[in-house]
């Protein structure tokens, strides 16, 4: 009988081995499956709308609401490598009344007459510190180092670059866009002061009073 007993635990021993690999791969099967429901009803991020680095083309590209845009192109200027054309902006969405207001910039690659413009803009707040920065180039002579080359550099939030340096033949302006990388045209000083005027002229008829 002893003998007999101890067969029978030794046997079902054996089962519960064999069975445990059967068990551990059910609990896991389970335990994924699980796992892969709580994911599917966890909320997926959506989609966010592209950013914008100014107020202005934000406001331009919402969705969902009557955006009214007006604008008056105030002028262009053209260098060695392409054309700048300077447009002032007034943008208004007509349910919130929230307005916004700024200058844009295309600029034109002579480089490459099929290609599209280029575009960028600068808010009303970024115009006056833009002037100021343009006259301080404007002001630049050789001793603006002890070394025999400069090079000053001002760019605004959407990525409009002004490099000013000097050369052999005097001090030579860069204006390109999205932050030095896409289209650029080159202005001696009389040009600098050209675009200058363009901004402060669409700054002007920014602050004009109403059409009555």
């Amino acid at each position: 009988m002893k003998h007999s007993a101890s067969a029978g635990r030794a046997e079902e021993r054996e089962v519960n081995s064999a069975m445990k690999p059967a068990r551990i791969l059910t609990i896991l099967s389970f335990l994924f499956a699980l796992a892969a429901a709580c994911a599917a009803q966890e909320p997926q991020p959506s989609p966010t709308l592209e950013e914008f680095q100014t107020r202005l083309e934000s406001l331009m590209s919402e969705t969902g609401a009557v955006i009214v845009k007006g604008y008056t192109r105030v002028g262009s200027v053209t260098g060695s490598r392409g054309t700048a054309y300077v447009t002032a902006w007034e943008v208004k969405n007509a349910r919130t009344g929230q307005g916004e207001q700024g200058v844009g910039v295309e600029i034109s690659d002579a480089a490459r007459p099929d290609a599209d413009d280029e575009h960028a803009y600068i808010d009303y707040d970024e115009i006056a510190p833009l002037l100021k920065g343009i006259d301080y180039i404007m002001r630049l002579d050789s001793k603006a180092t002890k070394l025999s080359r400069y090079e000053a550099r001002y760019q605004t939030r959407d990525g409009i670059v002004l490099v000013t340096f000097n050369t052999p033949n005097g001090p030579t302006t860069a204006i390109s866009t999205e932050g030095g990388r896409r289209a650029r045209f080159v202005l001696r000083p009389a040009g600098l002061v050209e675009f200058r005027n363009l901004l402060e002229s669409a700054k002007a008829a920014l602050d004009a009073p109403p059409a009555q």
